[in-house]
This record gives C-alpha cells, structure tokens and sequence, in this order.
C-alpha cells in the first residue's frame, strides 16, 4: 500500500518536504537533452497580430457595431446602388402619376367608390334614363320609373350606411394594390406590359419617392464624408501643433479654440450663406461653362456656407483630442531620439506622433459623420441648405409639412432614414473607439 502523503497542517511553519524528497528518485535520463519533436510541441508558435487586426478582432465582438455596420452597408447600397435600378429619375414629372399612395386602391377603384357613395338625386335619375329610353327608340314607363327610383334609394350612400370604407371597396370587388400604380400604367400591366412600381408612391408632381429618398441619402452621405474629411484635416493638424509646441503656442490656440467653441454653428451658416449667395450668383452669371461655376450653381452658396461653417468651427473637438495624445506622446523616448537625430518638428508630427494617434482620429471623424448629417438635414429643413432640383432628406420632410395630413407618409420615410443612419453611424463610431482603444484591451 502506497504511503499516504502527509498533508500541510493549516497555519504551520513547517515546509513541505515530500517534493524536495522526490528529487532523489531523477535519473541520468531525465536531464538528456530535448528532441526537436518536443521542442516543437513545447513552444507554440503564434501568428503575429497587427494593430489593426488586433482592432478588427474586438470589434467583430461587438455586436452592436457589427449590426449598426451591416445598417451602414444598406444604406450606402440603397443610396448609390438603387437609383441604378430604378427607371425613375429624381426630377422626372410623371403625368397621370401625381399624389399615389405606396399601398392604395387604383385610380379606377377611386372612381367608382366616389360614384358609389355619392348621393344621386331621384328625379335626376328618372329623367336622364327617360332621355336615354327615348334617344334609343324604347318606351320609358311609370313603371320603369318607380324602378328606378327604388333602386336610388336603395343604392348610394344609404346603402354602404354603416360599412368602413375597406368594406365599401370590397363590396365593389377591388382589393389594395401591392405598390403605388396609376390609371396608365395599369392599363400598361393589362397589356402584359411590364412597369416598375411606385413603391413609396408619388409626390404632387408625380415624382417617384423612392429614387428621390435614395438620392437624399445619397446627398446627405457625401456631405457628412465631406465635412468629416474637413475636420479631419484641419482637427488632426490644429491639434498636433498646438500640443506639440506647448507654451505659449499652446495657451493661444487653445484660446481661439475657447472662442471658436462659444459661436452658434446655426447662425454662422446663415450668416455665411447670406453674405456669399450675391457674390456666388454673380461669379455663375459671369462664367458661364466654368467647371467651377457649374458646381457652384449645382451646390448652391447653402451649401458652400455649410462647408466654410464645417471648416471654421466642427474641428475643435478632434483638435484638443490630437492636443492630448501628443502631450502624452511628446515625452516618450523615441521622440526625443529623433530630435537627437536632427528630425524637424514637422517631420516628427507627421512620421511619429500623428501615426500614434491613428486609433482616435479615426473613431473621432467617424463619430463627426452623423453630427454633420443632422446639421444638414436640419439646415434644409429650414429651407436653408440644398437648393432644388438637388434634394435631401431634410428638404424632402420641409416639403411634406403641407400635405402632412393627407400624405404622412411623405414626412415618415425620411424621417426615418435621416434616424436610423444616424443612430448606425453613432453605434459604429462608438463600438470603433471602444476597439481602436489600447486601453481596452483584453
């Protein structure tokens, strides 16, 4: 029977001797030299994992940004891949097509509800039948008369008395029509011909809603791109300077941040709008075929008021965010070998500090993204920022506030894109930061 071995007595001094005692029991084989089949299974070799990569990895855990990444992706397919397949254009009127419902009856269902509740007079009827009996030859009775005014009374409006107008629709034998078709192009799918519905219906105009929502989402896209790469240009720089030289440089600019930080973006805009719009339309009207002037007049000085406004004062929260990674990164030692080497300052922003702060540029600008989506959108709403035939998702909802009682759907499908794209890009720059952060690693 195998000796039981002793167990420590708890709170005792005594050591433990047993393992010490077992060392006597090694022999000359144990201490021979490892073979290279063991060595192989003893040390593992890891693939190297890059900042990026390591990145990408604590992001895919995150599923929330991966869902609000996977919205992104929609939306940039329906804004630049939809209109592609669509036959409409976004400022092509539709005769015939004018105020369709996304999910209505036929115009031709609408024609004879509206004689089939009307109220008809008796009289009126008798005496348009008796003309009709006469211009063909027959002979129109007292009794053909009374017939008919039974039949009035009835028929009509008393008649659906009581039923909801879905029921009064069925009782005509007309059912909802999938998507949004008008008299002609019903006539069209009779004939075997076949048309691309309107699947958000038409405006007063008969313009198709859904390329005209597709190309608002595209127009409120590239603008919030644009005015993120703008403030990321001019944050990324502003900020590296001011942290970098520190002193008296830095006590400065982060005044004239201070200042830029208590003005009201809203009215900048309108006030730069205002002063630029005489001089834009006078520089379109002098150089008419300029490449330049033909972009100002499909832009507008709206627009170009938004831009100067995002360039003068949407930079200054990545600014004192670049400011306070390189006051930490400043002291670190291989910047002060590059001084040692000679580097300039320049050279020493651009090739070692900015690079650095690589993780929270990104995620800032990302997060600067859906900030100028809504400032735009709100700007057009207003009346205030892209000027017609170009639309957006603001100035499609500022257009729907006059039919908002009849057509709410008009004001609904924007809305509710202008939400869900911001919410998706606020999701994914959090999740990016959060995955971008080395702090956060685990």
């Amino acid at each position: 029977m195998a000796e039981k071995k002793k167990k420590a007595v708890l709170g005792s001094l005594q050591p433990n001797v047993d393992p010490l005692l077992e060392l006597n029991s090694l022999t000359a084989a144990d201490f021979a030299p490892a073979s290279s089949d063991e060595k192989e299974d003893f040390i593992q070799q890891r693939k190297s994992v890059s900042y990026w990569a390591d990145a990408w990895r604590r992001l895919r855990k995150n599923v929330v940004a991966m869902v609000a990444l996977g919205v992104i992706v929609l939306l940039v397919l329906f804004a630049f891949v939809g209109p592609l397949l669509v036959p409409y254009t976004n400022t092509g009127f539709n005769q015939g097509a004018e105020n369709l419902y996304p999910w209505h009856y036929s115009l031709e269902a609408q024609r004879a509800y509206a004689e089939a509740t009307a109220a008809q007079d008796p009289d009126e009827a008798v005496e348009a039948a008796r003309a009709e009996a006469e211009a063909n030859g027959e002979e129109f009775t007292s009794k053909d008369a009374a017939l008919i005014r039974a039949q009035i009374r009835a028929g009509g409006s008393e008649k659906y008395e009581g039923m909801t107008e879905a029921q009064i629709y069925k009782e005509l034998g007309y059912s909802l029509q999938p998507f949004g078709y008008s008299l002609d192009e019903l006539e069209r799918i009779e004939a075997g011909e076949k048309v691309f519905p309107h699947i958000f219906g038409t405006d007063r105009y008969g313009r198709d809603i859904l390329v005209r929502t597709m190309i608002a989402t595209r127009v409120s896209m590239i603008i919030g791109l644009a005015a993120a790469l703008i403030v990321l240009i001019i944050g990324s720089i502003y900020g590296s300077i001011s942290g970098f030289f520190g002193g008296t440089v830095d006590v400065v600019m982060q005044r004239i941040v201070d200042v830029i930080y208590s003005l009201p973006d809203v009215l900048i805009i309108l006030l730069i709008s205002t002063a630029m719009s005489p001089h834009v339309t006078q520089f379109i009207t002098d150089h008419q075929g300029n490449p330049l002037a033909e972009f100002f007049k499909t832009v507008g000085p709206n627009l170009i008021g938004m831009f100067i406004a995002f360039a003068c004062l949407y930079w200054v929260g990545l600014s004192r965010i670049i400011r306070g990674q390189i006051l930490t990164l400043k002291k670190q030692e291989y910047v002060t070998a590059a001084r040692a080497l000679g580097a300039s300052s320049g050279r020493i922003i651009k090739r070692h500090l900015l690079p650095n702060c690589i993780g929270q540029i990104v995620a800032t600008t990302c997060l600067q993204i859906p900030s100028a989506i809504f400032t735009e959108s709100f700007m057009s709403f207003l009346g205030v920022g892209v000027l017609a035939p170009m639309t957006s998702l603001g100035s499609m909802c500022s257009d729907a506030l006059g039919g908002i009682n009849t057509y709410p759907y008009r004001l609904i499908i924007p809305a509710i894109i202008i939400s869900v794209m911001i919410l998706a890009f606020n999701l994914f720059g959090d999740g990016l930061r959060d995955a971008l952060d080395p702090r956060l690693k685990k």
